[in-house]
C-alpha cells in the first residue's frame, strides 16, 4: 500500500516568488487544420512567478473589482481583458522566457502579453504561472498486514 508525503504536496515557496522555469511541452490549437492536435514546443521556456505570489493575488483582485465596476453588465471587452491581465503578468509573473526567436525584455515583453492577438503567449505564461513552485506528489510504501 501507498501514502502520500505531506511535504510533497507543500508549495515551493521560494520558486512561486522568485520564479521557476516551466516548460509547456506542447499546446492545443496551434494547428488550424487540427485544432484538438497538440502541438509540440520543444525548448520553449517560462520564467514565472506563481498565480500565488501575494503581490499579484492582491493586484489581480483589485483590477478584477476595478473592471466590475467599470463593466456592470458583467462583460468586460477582449481587448480591455487582455490588457489588464497582460500588464499583470508583465509587472508580477514573467520574468524570463527561452525558445522564443525575439529575445526577453521588459519592453518587448509589455507588447506582447498585452496585446489581444497574443492571448495563446498570455494563456501559456498564466497556465506556467500555475504550475510554479509545485512539487511533484510522493509516495511512501508502507508494509501491509492482516
Amino acid at each position: 500500500m501507498s501514502i502520500i508525503k505531506l511535504a510533497s504536496l507543500a508549495a515551493d515557496l521560494v520558486k512561486e516568488r522568485e520564479g521557476d522555469w516551466i516548460e509547456p511541452k506542447e499546446w492545443p490549437g496551434l494547428n488550424p487544420d487540427k485544432p484538438l492536435e497538440q502541438v509540440s514546443l520543444p525548448g520553449l521556456a517560462f520564467l514565472t512567478r506563481s498565480l500565488n505570489y501575494p503581490p499579484y493575488a492582491s493586484a489581480y483582485q483589485a483590477e478584477l473589482e476595478k473592471l466590475r465596476q467599470a463593466y456592470p453588465s458583467g462583460t468586460i471587452p477582449a481587448d480591455v481583458l487582455a490588457k489588464a491581465e497582460g500588464k499583470l503578468a508583465v509587472e508580477f509573473l514573467l520574468l524570463g522566457w527561452k525558445g522564443l526567436d525575439v529575445a526577453y525584455s521588459p519592453e518587448v515583453v509589455g507588447g506582447v502579453l498585452m496585446a489581444e492577438e497574443h492571448r495563446v503567449v498570455r494563456s501559456m505564461v498564466r497556465w506556467c504561472a500555475g504550475l510554479a513552485g509545485r512539487r511533484k506528489v510522493e509516495f511512501e510504501e508502507t508494509a501491509s498486514g492482516n
